[in-house]
């Protein structure tokens, strides 16, 4: 478990550690899912309850959200499901409360903290944490104008909340019960998750009462808008399209072949499986034909994707709808194409490409292609700039089968303006190289740069320079293709395992210098990746800050989904796109 808490992201979500069986032992939710799960794995008292959950589990598994709040919802949908033995808070409802819209001629809506209690009506919950039941109940008096009173008594004169337009006085004949029934029905809509209807209707207001001229209407309005998202919307657990729903999503990366599986029931995203193929790995050879199909193409992704699935539902029948990003050969199961709004959110739960690597079959490869000994211990440098903006390097090291993380470097360049990749890892590499020469760190076997020729001579003579020995790759992306100190160019996708050995580095590399560029350019634009867009004034800021406390969830979402809180379509495009070039 150890090992696998190195692939879990710095995300919000939900855990799940399981037995041997894989029964659901305990469900927890966490702002930092590996900051959480390392508290676990590093219990080490006996009386402690991480610790016997620990000692319990033979495996953990995660489900990233885009925020505390849908974390918070998602751990109370899988205690329910799962009936966890550790889990002793939710799994009978008690500990949090419901709201009850009453079965009475003029209803209102109570706070109850028990399921089954004296409270005859519709029962929604629970909340989770108990406050958000207390804002509800005010939200849906203020909006749908329920009666407060806790027993409905005639009078002459409506109350105080008659006169702030809290409520519509059914005690003193001021509405029909026709008219109270519209305004329940309201608040039952809203209750039931018709979320998406109740906003459409309060932007129709706010746009009519701002017509009229209306601007404190309209500011009341947008502060109810407001707050029913922050108490109750969920994001992407409501999937309204696909209430009941598998997605499945497949990579395949040098012949490897990683996917998930995404479940949803009843509108909630409650379930995640991840798989892996690896057409290496020493498996039996009709195991092997049995899930892939080899031509001159190599391994068949149509083929993979349809094992995937068959094995999948070999015993139970697919749901509603199958979503897939490929192509399923078996005509019994229909695969619709990925939406783009769930896209996002499948991404990021998926767990990044892990190669096994035998050091034996690698060294083999890389004697027999090079002609020379295998190297131990490797430095991969990466450039990273956004249109000259925040140019910073990387160095990764990778020694002995595994990544070297307390070495691993980053530079901020210092010397170079505007776009200049050459220049840039020139600064870089003499630093470094510095360094190594100085003897204040290790020398590498190898050097390798992410680029092409022009990059590998840059390297070649800052090398030369300090009069270094070690050998200089340089690694093109696009072609995968390894160009050498000594003049050989070797297309690597004709060597498996040491296309797997470089591409896997270098992706490291890069996934480093790309945190730290996000990192400098969120400073340099004042923690706003969203300074200079035209329109993008303080009012619509202070909006998109309401909505969107985290920035990091606009780049989860569609523009059009952004528009719908009242920023223009063009602008939401562009918030969206810096959006997801900062945090995608």
């Amino acid at each position: 478990m150890r090992e696998k808490l190195e692939r879990v992201p710095e995300l919000p979500g939900v855990y799940l550690f399981k037995d041997k069986e894989g029964k659901v032992l305990y469900v927890g939710k966490a702002k930092n899912l590996k900051k959480r799960l390392s508290t676990h794995l590093s219990a080490t008292n006996p009386n402690d309850k991480s610790y016997r959950i620990v000692k319990a589990s033979a495996d953990f598994d995660f489900i990233v959200v885009k925020n505390e709040r849908e974390a918070l919802a998602l751990e109370a949908e899988l205690i329910k499901e799962h009936l966890p033995p550790f889990n002793v808070l939710l799994k009978d409802d008690k500990s949090y409360p419901f709201l009850v819209i009453t079965d009475e001629d003029f209803p209102t809506v109570k706070f109850v903290r028990k399921r089954d209690g004296e409270v005859k009506g519709e029962k929604f919950g629970p909340f989770i944490p108990p406050k958000n039941a207390r804002r509800l109940k005010e939200l849906i008096h203020r909006v749908f104008k329920l009666r407060k009173c806790k027993e409905l008594k005639k009078r002459e004169k409506p109350c105080l909340e008659y006169y702030i337009e809290r409520c519509t006085a059914p005690c003193a004949g001021k509405v029909s019960k026709e008219d109270y029934r519209r305004q329940v029905k309201g608040a039952l809509a809203f209750l039931r998750g018709s979320v998406k209807e109740l906003i459409r209707e309060l932007h129709s207001e706010i746009e009519k009462a701002a017509e009229d001229l209306q601007f404190e209407r309209a500011a009341l309005l947008r502060d109810q808008l407001i707050a029913i998202r922050n108490v109750y919307e969920r994001g992407a657990l409501l999937f309204d399209k696909y209430p009941n729903a598998d997605f499945f999503y497949l990579e395949e990366k040098g012949g490897l072949f990683t996917g998930i599986k995404l479940t949803v029931r009843n509108g909630i995203l409650y379930g995640k499986e991840t798989f892996t193929f690896d057409p290496i790995d020493p498996w039996e050879d009709e195991f092997l034909e049995a899930l892939f199909s080899y031509g001159e193409a190599g391994v068949n992704k149509d083929v993979v994707g349809t094992i995937w699935l068959k094995n999948t539902y070999a015993r139970t029948s697919p749901p509603e709808k199958v979503i897939a990003n490929f192509n399923s050969l078996e005509p019994s199961i229909v695969v619709e194409p990925f939406p783009e709004e769930i896209l996002p959110l499948v991404k990021r739960n998926r767990e990044p490409v892990r190669y096994n690597l035998s050091l034996e079959a690698v060294s083999e490869e890389f004697e027999r292609v090079f002609l020379d000994s295998f190297p131990n211990r490797i430095e991969c440098f990466d450039i990273s700039t956004l249109q000259g903006q925040g140019t910073v390097g990387s160095c990764v090291v990778w020694e002995n089968g595994s990544f070297v993380k307390n070495d691993y470097r980053r530079y901020r360049v210092k010397t170079v303006k505007g776009v200049n990749d050459y220049a840039a890892m020139g600064e870089v590499l003499r630093r470094r190289f510095k360094k190594i020469k100085e003897g204040e760190v290790k020398a590498p076997s190898l050097a390798l740069i992410d680029g092409g020729v022009g990059q590998l001579n840059v390297a070649l003579k800052v090398r030369d320079e300090l009069g270094l020995s070690f050998r200089v790759f340089a690694l093109a992306k696009r072609e995968e293709t390894i160009f050498t100190d000594d003049g050989e160019v070797v297309e690597l996708k004709n060597y498996p395992h040491l296309f797997r050995l470089f591409t896997s580095i270098r992706d490291e590399a890069h996934r480093f210098a790309l945190a730290y560029n996000r990192k400098v350019r969120s400073k340099e634009m004042l923690k706003s990746p969203f300074d200079g867009i035209k329109g993008l004034g303080m009012k619509r800021r202070e909006l998109l800050n309401r909505f969107y406390p985290d920035p990091k969830e606009l780049a989860l979402i569609t523009p059009e989904e952004l528009s719908k809180i009242g920023i223009p379509l063009k602008i939401a495009q562009e918030v969206v796109k810096r959006a997801r070039e900062f945090f995608g």
